[in-house]
């Protein structure tokens, strides 16, 4: 039976699907290491791709036998350094996306965030590229320890519709399926659209530098879903 449609929620990741990937994030986590610990490169080698900051720095702490507990300070500093590191390198949306996203929300689509970040650093990198007032809220790096984790908080209040997450790597499409939600894969980021599709991704776009393929694909998804 066809039920009164409702639009999807989107659920975006942030970096190389909605910002440019300048790799700010790890020069700041580089920064604030070496002035807590006195240690260059603390995350050079690890790999970022659809990981969470959380996860890194258990990581880069492990490696350099430095408590776990310590993260709460090491954070605030990160968040100083990355905002230095913003004011002097401004991150820009990729192509397409900040009209994509002004058109959704104009349109009324529900639009979160789930992202490895935590949330005054994805909050930070957002204000900078002009996106933040488009993203009430979501999931982040503090919900939970992986992104599926991450993913179901972004959703809460929103499971009465059909629930689809925006990324650029295989680990977004394998926690929005393993949080039992659909994945658009976006081939922005390291990822091509073979790597996406192999990924099992439910879709998958090159960019969001042409929005009509992408309101076709959520809007056709809908539907299907509506009618199931």
């Amino acid at each position: 039976m066809l039920q009164r449609y409702k639009r999807p929620l989107l659920i975006w990741d942030i970096d190389g699907t909605l910002l440019e990937p300048l790799g700010v994030g790890r020069q700041a986590l580089n920064q604030a290491f070496h002035a807590l610990y006195g240690i260059s490169g603390g995350f050079d080698g690890l790999d970022f791709a659809g990981a969470t900051d959380h996860h890194l720095w258990l990581q880069a702490a492990d490696s350099a036998r430095i408590p776990p507990e310590e993260a709460s300070n090491f954070f605030a500093v990160y968040v100083r350094h990355l905002r230095q590191q913003l004011s002097r390198t401004p991150l820009q949306p990729l192509a397409g996306v900040a009209s994509l996203i002004a058109d959704l929300s104009m349109r009324g689509w529900p639009l979160r965030l789930g992202t490895g970040n935590i949330r005054l650093g994805a909050y930070a990198k957002l204000n900078a590229a002009g996106l933040a007032p488009y993203f009430p809220g979501g999931g982040f790096s503090e919900a939970g320890s992986t992104r599926a984790d991450i993913l179901q908080r972004a959703a809460d209040s929103h499971l009465d519709r059909p629930v689809i997450v925006i990324g650029d790597t295989p680990r977004d499409v394998d926690a929005a399926h393993t949080a039992g939600f659909f994945c658009f894969g976006i081939a922005t980021g390291r990822f091509d659209v073979a790597a996406l599709q192999a990924a099992a991704a439910d879709a998958v776009l090159e960019s969001l530098a042409e929005p009509t393929p992408f309101f076709d694909q959520v809007w056709q998804f809908g539907q299907e879903k509506a009618r199931e």
